[in-house]
């Protein structure tokens, strides 16, 4: 029986390769979380007028006398000179703290996509290599068939090789799960369907950089959103500290009233009035000055905290990096080709009877099993430079410019 998949968009075909930049395009312009994070940004970036703006005029109006006298009244709140700016301030780093967080996340998912096509790569290629494995024991059974024919091998080696593609195939079946799982968990990061179908990935590429400690936690510590938003906090909690001094000193209160009456030496009439908001009880000043002067001091803690794990990460990573690119390079140039090559003279042998079929089995599993370590050393290494990218708060492309 053939079974066959049936495209949920016939409209629009899957492309043949899977392009890394368009799913990352994908993912910042349709990610809820990204477009969350860049809206409340906005909102904090808005709030700041309306902090740094004086409070509504008040307009009156008043009868007295069975209207015999009426009154047109104005007054306006003044806050001490300098509070309003300093609320300003306090905004304004509200919303670069918001910035600086829609940033986090926009690198975060930016990092989860990177490994999402990772794993989708590696359970691609995964495929790939049982399906090629699969092949080869199809022809090796049919060559151990012929040999048992003519009585040249025992009916032990046409089954070893039967065994061997019932593996392979059996890993087939185990591969196309995780491939339909980070299908789906990459779908989800680009707020798609879980079940929309994707092309292939392409092969992620070996980044031909100089991996400088120094060069690159210099990088982070003045790149990294997480970093530069703390710093933010650490204003924020000055300028709170400082608008929590302010607050001992008085606002004001002015108010200009006019008068008509019936009487006339009331009649056009002016009141004008000067109010003072003084503060005669200090005790809750006293509490937001000591809450903003900790906060602060707990800001500059967690910043300090920060920037140590921030250089402890990417010294981590730098370390995993060089060797996942070491061990990478060693595959490609010593590990597979030499299994490959012995695999042939073991073929060679073993169809002139100078090798055993389980001679020709250890050797293509030997081959199997590092290409399969290979690819996920590489997958690997793409995750781990997607989370480097994530400390430093830029894309490496912009690093090595």
């Amino acid at each position: 029986m053939i079974f066959t998949v049936q495209n949920l968009w016939p409209s629009e075909p899957v492309p043949k390769t899977l392009l890394l930049n368009d799913v990352l395009a994908i993912a910042r312009n349709n990610n809820p979380e990204i477009i969350a994070a860049e809206k409340k940004w906005r909102s904090m970036e808005a709030r700041v007028g309306s902090e740094s703006g004086w409070d509504r005029t008040t307009f009156s109006y008043e009868t007295m006398y069975s209207n015999r006298e009426r009154v047109i009244g104005v007054s306006q709140d003044i806050p001490f000179p300098g509070k309003l700016t300093l609320k300003g301030n306090i905004a304004r780093r509200e919303a670069f703290m918001s910035r600086e967080s829609g940033q986090a996340k926009v690198n975060q998912i930016t990092a989860q996509v990177k490994s999402a096509y990772a794993m989708l790569f590696l359970a691609h290629k995964s495929i790939e290599i049982y399906n090629q494995n699969a092949d080869l024991m199809r022809r090796f059974a049919k060559v151990a068939e012929s040999k048992y024919v003519v009585g040249k091998a025992g009916q032990v080696d046409v089954l070893k090789a039967q065994v061997e593609l019932s593996k392979s195939l059996n890993m087939i079946l185990t591969l196309e799960q995780e491939k339909e799982t980070s299908q789906a968990m990459l779908n989800i990061l680009l707020n798609q369907d879980p079940e929309q179908e994707l092309g292939a990935p392409e092969e992620p590429k070996i980044m031909d950089i100089d991996w400088d400690y120094k060069k690159f936690s210099q990088i982070a510590v003045e790149n990294r959103p997480e970093l530069q938003g703390m710093s933010h906090h650490v204003h924020h909690s000055k300028a709170a500290l400082t608008y929590a001094r302010y607050d001992y000193l008085p606002d004001f209160m002015v108010q200009l009233k006019r008068r008509s009456a019936d009487n006339p030496d009331m009649d056009g009439s002016n009141e004008f009035m000067v109010a003072a908001k003084i503060p005669l009880w200090f005790g809750k000043n006293i509490a937001q000055s000591n809450e903003a002067k900790y906060e602060a001091e707990m800001g500059l803690a967690e910043y300090q905290t920060m920037r140590n794990m921030t250089l402890w990460t990417v010294k981590d990573l730098l370390v995993k990096v060089k060797a996942a690119e070491r061990l990478i390079k060693l595959y490609r140039t010593s590990v597979i080709p030499q299994t490959e090559n012995a695999l042939k003279i073991t073929q060679t042998a073993y169809q002139s009877d100078r090798a055993s079929f389980l001679d020709l089995i250890d050797v293509q599993r030997n081959l199997v099993q590092f290409q399969l370590e290979h690819y996920q050393h590489l997958a690997d290494y793409t995750k781990m430079i997607a989370e480097l990218e994530q400390v430093l708060g830029k894309p490496l492309t912009e690093v090595i410019k």
